[in-house]
């Protein structure tokens, strides 16, 4: 092999182990939205913040907070599924 191809190589490999980083990442956050366990959420901006959740002492819908979580979950596990493929190619 001579050194151009070396290169690419390496080039490849070191892309494929940031990819598999991200999507262990990525895991990391839907394991730890898929609990089953009440979630709580904070909107901040410059100005305030608002907190939704049972921890939050606030009584927001239930139904509310679980599609956000489901919506979050969704939005994960495409861009995981992104990655993955995009790790594929390679």
């Amino acid at each position: 092999m001579d050194n151009k191809t070396l290169e690419y190589m390496g080039e490849r490999v070191d892309k494929a182990r940031k990819l598999g980083k991200k999507i262990d990442g990525v895991n990391k956050q839907i394991e730890s939205l898929n609990t089953g366990e009440p979630i709580g959420i904070c909107f901040v901006n410059p100005y305030n913040s608002t907190q939704l959740g049972k921890y939050y002492n606030t009584t927001p819908s239930l139904a509310i907070l679980s599609q956000i979580q489901n919506t979050a979950i969704n939005t994960l596990t495409a861009y995981r599924d992104s990655l993955q493929h995009e790790l594929d190619e390679l």
